[in-house]
């Protein structure tokens, strides 16, 4: 699902400002751009964006992409290690779901933990995604 780049979790307003000078205005448009080898690095240099930073941006908006994954369940996700579409395909639905109720439970991240079926779907198309993409 692609959204605007202001709607994404984290986006600041100068790094928005300089991705749409390159004509990045969307989501899908800042995927395109940093699914290349070195496409961050890339993008980085020419925008004059933290390459940190829009790293961090590029695998929240393709975290975003999978159904169910919004803000606050990408903090969730961050804080128990799980940063990009490819780490969230690797690993098993039952740990993360796991790892994510401890994590709520301590630090009271989100309302509710997402049910197991709803994580074995995000773990499900996340595995749908890195495949397409190799």
């Amino acid at each position: 699902m692609t959204m605007m780049l202001n709607k994404l979790y984290g986006m600041q307003d100068d790094a928005e400002t300089r991705l749409k000078a390159r004509g990045i205005k969307y989501t899908d448009d800042l995927l395109s751009a940093c699914e290349k080898v070195d496409g961050v690095a890339q993008l980085a240099q020419v925008t004059g964006v933290d390459p940190d930073y829009l790293a961090t941006i590029y695998h929240r908006a393709d975290l975003e992409r999978i159904r169910g994954i919004g803000d606050a369940y990408i903090v969730l996700l961050e804080e128990v290690g799980v940063h990009s579409a490819k780490e969230l395909a690797a690993i098993q639905p039952e740990d993360l779901r796991d790892r994510l109720n401890k994590a709520n439970q301590e630090k009271k991240l989100v309302g509710r933990i997402p049910a197991q079926a709803m994580v074995n779907g995000w773990v499900k198309r996340a595995q749908y995604l890195t495949r397409s993409k190799n």
